[in-house]
């Protein structure tokens, strides 16, 4: 049974000497389907696009779905790399996905996640990427129903 969840993602991306931090404070929903922890929510991009996305969890791994202005498929399981392809604006990107750390945390309302990985193209790295993640049953631990994005470059 899916139940309306508020959710908050963290992601922090370094590249090279640039590094940028986006915040997502959103509402979405939540379902636990054959042991796997499965969210559904949408953010708006940095120009007022909407993105899909579907994160599904486990004790062992996360994977990570988009769909709109960009869209692709991650597979995040730590000490292995996987393969995502990414389509953006200008194109088709393929990543190899290094996952340095993964670790979740399920309490009886919340749901906290950890992920630390690294992206490369063509065997150079691309970008080293933190992404926190909160997901809470109750509107009191949570952020209400908003959707916002903030970008810090």
């Amino acid at each position: 049974m899916k139940r309306e969840v508020c959710i908050s993602v963290l992601g922090i991306q370094n590249i090279g000497d640039e590094s940028e931090t986006v915040l997502t404070e959103t509402s979405g929903t939540y379902c636990l389907e054959n042991g796997f922890h499965k969210i559904d929510y949408f953010e708006l991009d940095e120009n007022r696009t909407t993105i899909a996305y579907h994160l599904v969890f486990s004790v062992s791994e996360m994977q990570m779905s988009k769909c709109g202005a960009v869209a692709g498929q991650f597979h995040f399981i730590p000490g292995a790399i996987s393969v995502a392809d990414y389509w953006a604006p200008f194109g088709r990107v393929v990543f190899q996905v290094e996952t340095e750390f993964y670790k979740l945390d399920v309490k009886e309302h919340c749901l906290n996640a950890q992920l630390k990985y690294r992206l490369y193209t063509d065997k150079r790295l691309f970008s080293e990427n933190i992404i926190t993640i909160r997901v809470c049953e109750n509107s009191e631990d949570g952020f209400g129903s908003i959707n916002k994005t903030g970008r810090n470059h």
